[in-house]
């Protein structure tokens, strides 16, 4: 009985409302202050392919993204949204009906990592919750 619940939770982690990319392709901003603390976005991990709805947020101007505490667990089928942009940084995200080319960098630095989840209201900064800042791709970089 425990390893059906178990399997049954399993399974549905890591599920997102999922959908293609809507809208126009745009320069990003050169400040994402207006995303505020939580803000609904798109996030195409391979070009074409659909994208996962995550909460986007803004740190000193720039877009960040986290995972959720459990994107470092083994999974059924495929890979986490978080193990593929560690792969391939390149990603598209839809805000507000624009498609931004962005690279993805974790935040790598603990310490910083564990103020910014502190700030963003965790009372526990799990060690699986992965921290990415997002930057605009140059024309020249973008793939596809």
């Amino acid at each position: 009985m425990v390893f059906v619940a178990i399997v049954l939770l399993c399974s549905g982690c890591g599920r997102f409302v999922e959908r293609e990319l809507q809208g126009v392709g745009a320069r990003a901003p050169s400040d994402f202050e207006f995303l505020g603390d939580k803000y609904p976005c798109y996030l195409e991990l391979e070009k074409g392919e659909v994208a996962l709805r995550v909460n986007c947020f803004e740190i000193g101007g720039s877009l960040h993204i986290h995972s959720s505490r459990w994107a470092n667990l083994p999974r059924f089928e495929g890979e986490s949204w978080r193990d593929s942009i560690r792969r391939q940084p390149e990603v598209r995200i839809e805000i507000e009906k624009k498609i931004y080319a962005m690279t993805a960098t974790v935040i790598d630095n603990e310490e910083l990592r564990r103020r910014m989840l502190k700030d963003r209201g965790y009372i526990y900064p799990w060690s699986g919750i992965t921290i990415f800042r997002f930057e605009p791709l140059s024309k020249n970089e973008i793939r596809g």
